[in-house]
Formats: C-alpha cells, sequence, structure tokens
C-alpha cells in the first residue's frame, strides 16, 4: 500500500479496546492473550491504578485498571467479572491492563495514523499515534511507555510478594 506522496507504509493490526467510554488501541504483537477474571487478589498498600493479581497457568501477574491509570474511570466499585484483562508482554515482564471491553482486532493501513508528536499541544506520553480511521480518532497505546521502570517494578514485587 503506498501513501499519497508515493512512499509504501505497512498495515498494522490493533487490538481495539475500551476505557472509560473511550476507544484505544495496541498494537497486537504485544498482547499475548485477552482473558476474563477468575479471581482477583487484592493486596494491602497497592497504587491507585493496581487493582491486584492474578494467577495465569501458574504465573503470578499484576493488574493495572487503565481507567484508574489514565484517570478517566476512578470507580472503584465496578465488577471486574464483566471486564478484559489484556495480557501484554513488554521488554522483560508481563503485565495484566483491565479494561470495560476490547470491541475488535483491525488491520490499518500505515498512512491512517498520526503521530503523536506532531499533533500540537499533545503531551504525547504513553501515545504512540493517532489513528484516524473512517471518521474514528483512536489512540495508539505504546506499552513499553505506559508504566514507568518504577512502577512496573513496584508492581512485579507486589506480585512475587504474594506467591
Amino acid at each position: 500500500m503506498k501513501d499519497q506522496t508515493g512512499t509504501e507504509t505497512k498495515d498494522l493490526q490493533l487490538v481495539i479496546f475500551t476505557v472509560g467510554g473511550n476507544e484505544f488501541a495496541i498494537h497486537i504483537s504485544l498482547v499475548r492473550e485477552i482473558i476474563h477474571i477468575s479471581k482477583l487478589v487484592v493486596l494491602p498498600n497497592m497504587p491507585l491504578s493496581m487493582v491486584g493479581i492474578i494467577n495465569v497457568r501458574g504465573t503470578v501477574l499484576p493488574v493495572v485498571d487503565l481507567g484508574r491509570h489514565f484517570a478517566l474511570d476512578l470507580d472503584t466499585d465496578k465488577d471486574y467479572k464483566t471486564r478484559k484483562v489484556l495480557l501484554v508482554e513488554m521488554e522483560d515482564s508481563m503485565v495484566g491492563y483491565l479494561v470495560d471491553n476490547v470491541s475488535e482486532v483491525l488491520r490499518i493501513p500505515g498512512n491512517s495514523l498520526e503521530e503523536s508528536s506532531k499533533i500540537s499541544g499533545l503531551d504525547s506520553g504513553f501515545i504512540d499515534a493517532i489513528c484516524n480511521l473512517e471518521g474514528r480518532l483512536i489512540p495508539i497505546i505504546d506499552a513499553n511507555k505506559l508504566l514507568t521502570v518504577q512502577e512496573t517494578e513496584q508492581y512485579e514485587t507486589l506480585a512475587e510478594e504474594e506467591v
């Protein structure tokens, strides 16, 4: 596929999910699987965005509520069993991200992306790009920037302490 300048663009596959009524996306290559929570263990003194830990086939993983992390949904009384967890692989770890729903996997043309750094006034932080597709604007999350190194280490330590 070529863009308007004749440059070859690559198609991307994205997992589309909702948090606080807003659509977001993450590269499918980073998502190991999508699961329901069967049993969530809440730990004392957890950071606000961490809702607990889960056991996935013998591996204990921290679960981070993206609604809280993005400050879009601070409702602490939500029923976790109706929501989904994206198991996301990062450099040396895996984290479960709690989302409201996973709606689809999309293959999008590379020319439908706008780099977040090119959008005036946007503090890109963990937003890699914005997908502009058929009237939908979908922020694409950079999983490696979503949590700081300190947050990742803290979540992993809390999960390991419970083992």
